[in-house]
């Protein structure tokens, strides 16, 4: 007999699970990394690369609503890797989405005080260390930490505070972005985006556009968050299915427009020397630092967004593997509000304690989520082909047939070896931190693995993705 099954409460519509997937797509990434790759494949080669990311990205995405369509449950990609491979391969995919999910926080956790700092000069406080090639401040960790407390308090109230909470916020930043946007556009010069693409020859160019193409899943990655939340969601899976596609092409409109526009506002020269180009190209090219605060408390609001959206999706992550009896118990267990109380507070510890590496890990972190998402997009994309070869019914499919489910599995195959590889060449022969920190998670998963054997092999595999879908067979 199933042991008890312990279900999420519906309450996410359509428009909140817009919200989630769009205010975690587009959180604070725009702002802290801009710099970096424009000065790497300049604003109309990173505009190109997040555009042919952004078509590879929408394909994954066609078959995450599809798979989400057919098995709705808390956990999004473990319930897909249950039915294509059983306990072994949820197992994996449960653990990597954990790793995702905690960096992704970290990322937010990081970054959120060197925003603070532009808007409100001395908040970041006098300097505690150096780590990595950078410092960290005091007002770093204080700001990163108590947001993160906040933001554990918040979900431990219940999805559905946290989702009208991401709903109006992620609206609010939608005007101001179109706002602050169609401002750069009026004071746009196009002389500045030249040279187009950086590299003395052909083959640098693409090399330097291969590398932000490298970077795609980590600039999209919310998009899969929303999918853990689909047991919680009290609309039509068609319904959230679209929701899904329209917030990444909405991000993906965002991107593009931004990069070309704030590129254009400045010479590609000075856009590289400014730590947060995308704010500070406005104070430049407009000689006043009112339109610069806007971008930069919209960022802020983004942050907050995608953190919330990325806390709820990794909790729903502990969660699920704690409901099939893959991570322990404690895990599954609901508070009164039905919040996955353990599960919060598992993935906030984890980002109190990456918190003091600083920015020194903000690039280990992209590199890191990049390939990881890159692997979970091909276990996704192989198991929609294996749900349509069952026979299963779903109330959404992804359209293109075969074909395009094919070719999702090939672009993520490229951009997850482009991610996982390109920090070796970069590292100048030495080990690089993504491949450290993806070696020491790996050996605590395997430790975890083969300790909770004997509860892992007493329940057989169709019990498991019964628990994972919310369900149970006795």
């Amino acid at each position: 007999m199933n042991p008890e099954v312990r279900t999420l409460r519906r309450s996410i519509s359509a428009t909140q699970y817009f919200a989630v997937g769009f205010g975690s797509i587009v959180g604070v990434a725009w702002i802290i990394i801009m710099g970096d790759a424009v000065a790497s494949a300049g604003a109309v080669g990173t505009a190109f690369a997040l555009f042919i990311g952004a078509l590879g990205i929408l394909l994954v995405a066609f078959c995450y609503a599809e798979m989400a369509a057919r098995l709705p449950g808390a956990g999004g990609e473990i319930v897909y890797a249950q039915a294509l491979g059983g306990s072994g391969t949820a197992y994996l995919t449960g653990w990597t989405l954990a790793l995702v999910y905690t960096a992704a926080c970290a990322f937010q956790a990081i970054s959120i005080g060197q925003l603070l700092g532009l808007l409100f000069p001395g908040i970041e406080g006098p300097v505690a260390y150096s780590i990595l090639g950078h410092e960290v401040r005091v007002g770093n960790l204080v700001i990163g930490g108590g947001l993160a407390i906040a933001l554990a308090a918040l979900a431990m109230r219940g999805v559905r505070g946290a989702a009208v909470v991401q709903e109006w916020v992620t609206y609010l930043r939608i005007a101001m972005m179109a706002g602050f946007i169609a401002i750069a556009i009026a004071y746009a010069d196009p002389a500045n985006l030249t040279p187009l693409v950086p590299g003395e020859t052909a083959t640098l160019k693409f090399a330097a556009i291969l590398s932000m193409l490298g970077s795609a899943p980590f600039w999209f990655a919310g998009f899969n968050a929303a999918v853990t939340t689909a047991e919680e969601c009290s609309t039509s899976m068609t319904a959230a299915g679209r929701a899904l596609i329209f917030a990444i092409l909405g991000s993906a409109a965002f991107y593009i427009l931004l990069v070309l526009s704030v590129g254009a506002l400045v010479p590609v020269a000075t856009l590289k020397t400014l730590p947060l180009p995308a704010a500070q190209a406005f104070e430049i090219a407009m000689g006043t630092p009112e339109v610069a605060k806007i971008v930069l408390v919209t960022a802020i609001l983004g942050s907050v967004t995608a953190w919330n959206a990325l806390l709820l999706a990794g909790s729903r992550v502990y969660f699920a593997l704690g409901r099939a009896h893959l991570s322990p118990a404690a895990f599954a267990r609901l508070n009164v509000q039905g919040a996955p109380s353990l599960a919060i507070l598992a993935v906030t510890a984890a980002t109190l304690v990456a918190l003091p590496l600083g920015r020194g890990f903000i690039l280990p972190i992209i590199n890191i989520i990049s390939a990881c998402f890159g692997i979970i997009y091909v276990a996704t994309c192989l198991a929609v082909l294996k749900m349509r070869k069952s026979g299963m019914q779903a109330s959404f499919t992804a359209p293109g047939g075969s074909p395009l489910v094919v070719t999702a599995i090939v672009f993520s195959v490229i951009i997850a070896l482009v991610a996982l590889f390109q920090p070796w060449f970069l590292s100048g022969g030495t080990v690089p931190p993504e491949w450290i920190t993806l070696g020491s998670w790996a050996v605590v998963s395997l430790l975890v693995w083969f300790g909770a054997q004997a509860r892992i092999k007493a329940l057989p595999d169709e019990a498991r993705l019964d628990l994972l879908k919310g369900e149970s067979r006795g």
